[in-house]
């Protein structure tokens, strides 16, 4: 167990705290399972990125499980790409990495849209005969097997024979979601978004697409009554599936569970943080990391006033930085003050700050111990598959203002573009956010 990492790659989003909270949550518990030495998460849109975090474990059997409802463009093509991982299997640099099969194909996700739809059907005391399930994917056009296993779910409901009817439609893809209104006749619609978090998606494509007003059930659109439920994440056994198919990938089996906080932490730069902090006791005065002060006894906001909140988890302190308001950049230069946490042991700060700033304590020992290595933005912008691809060769004006806007407002030095760390705490590439605000930068521009 000791020696193994275990790792959830999620997609994250730079509108809603919800996409990435739902994956941090399994996080949580499944370090409290024990259920691997290390356990943390990685995103396309949020830190940690994808082609960073195997730089935050230091465990040499890592195993990578996509928490997507299916195996399409991002399972088969973003993560790999991003994780540079050709094979379910990919041995490099002493370690070994296995990348599982997604959430989506875990037989769990039958056995949750199964109640899903009995639950609104009793609650609302619904005929069968006289009812529509709409099982409602995202799809894409870029991967057709990205609606497999949507498709796969309403076949299995419609199986059953336990509705009238039952039809899968998507939300970038065909049959498109509007299509329920043409074709099915039932008088009652259950309209089940298949995501894994209540996201923008969920709370607002979805519903708009749907024509609902707003998210309350039941809605009458089309002289047909809408029961739209809510998203996957809800259901008590997604933490299970999950670890299920990382201990089918080789995870070894782990019966260490400790419910304790700050637990099962990456543990990359742990060392040089605790080695940092006992100096910084013998000088009497504590180490700043970006907004954030830490002792071997504390750490608290840089700004906070006498009076401060305790915090004592990662799901507190996590739900007070990021959520309200939403942060899509965690080391933006924004972080909320008026809150601290008191430690049992010095190693616990590592825990706190891979909380507040996920992936960057790794880059700050790196840096210290003088192998930090930035990676360029050509080539960061070669190895995208889809719209960043050639984002490098946007006007230098262009860049030089993204990088302004979005890296002047961050805690870390963006290296990639302007060379030798000279902040303690070095920006290896450029973040999907910044990525995002250069793409739309260089639309505008055209």
């Amino acid at each position: 167990m000791t020696d193994s990492a275990l790792i959830l790659a999620g997609h994250g989003s730079h509108i809603s705290p919800n996409t990435a909270g739902v994956v941090w949550s399994y996080v949580d518990r499944l370090r409290a399972l024990g259920a691997a030495g290390e356990v943390t998460a990685c995103f396309w849109k949020e830190p940690p990125a994808l082609n960073q975090v195997l730089d935050t474990v230091k465990a040499t059997q890592i195993f990578v499980v996509p928490v997507f409802t299916a195996q399409g463009y991002f399972t088969a093509s973003v993560i790999p790409s991003e994780m540079a991982l050709p094979r379910p299997v990919t041995r490099r640099d002493g370690k070994t990495i296995t990348l599982a099969r997604p959430l989506g194909e875990h037989p769990a996700m039958t056995r949750v849209v199964r109640n899903i739809v009995r639950v609104h059907i009793d609650e609302h005391n619904l005929d069968r005969a006289d009812t529509a399930v709409a099982i409602i994917g995202h799809g894409t056009r870029r991967n057709p097997n990205s609606r497999a296993t949507t498709r796969y779910q309403a076949k299995v409901l419609r199986d059953m024979n336990w509705v009238g009817e039952v039809v899968d439609v998507y939300l970038d893809d065909e049959p498109e979601i509007q299509s329920i209104y043409r074709t099915t006749s039932a008088g009652n619609i259950i309209a089940l978004p298949y995501f894994l978090a209540p996201g923008s998606h969920v709370s607002i494509d979805v519903p708009r697409a749907l024509g609902l007003s707003d998210r309350a059930a039941p809605q009458t659109v089309a002289g047909r009554k809408i029961f739209y439920t809510q998203s996957l994440s809800g259901d008590e056994s997604i933490c299970s599936a999950i670890h299920e198919l990382a201990l089918e990938a080789g995870l070894p089996v782990c019966r260490d569970s400790d419910s304790r906080s700050w637990r099962g932490f990456p543990k990359a730069g742990r060392h040089s943080l605790v080695k940092a902090l006992k100096e910084r006791t013998n000088q009497k005065k504590p180490l700043q990391f970006g907004q954030v002060m830490v002792t071997e006894k504390r750490v608290w906001h840089c700004d906070n006033d006498a009076c401060s909140t305790p915090m004592s988890s990662a799901a507190q302190l996590r739900a007070r930085l990021r959520e309200d308001p939403f942060r899509p950049l965690l080391t933006s230069a924004d972080l909320p003050a008026g809150w601290h946490v008191d430690l049992d042991r010095p190693a616990q700060a590592h825990a706190v700050l891979e909380t507040i700033y996920p992936g960057l304590v790794a880059d700050w020992a790196a840096k210290h111990q003088g192998n930090f290595l930035a990676e360029p933005l050509k080539v960061t912008s070669e190895r995208q598959i889809g719209m960043f691809k050639g984002i490098h060769n946007l006007a230098a004006e262009l860049i030089e203002r993204t990088v302004a806007k979005v890296c002047g407002a961050c805690v870390r030095q963006p290296t990639w573009w302007q060379g030798e760390p000279k902040s303690d705490l070095p920006c290896k590439a450029a973040c999907n956010y910044w990525l995002s605000n250069a793409a739309k930068l260089g639309e505008s521009a055209l």
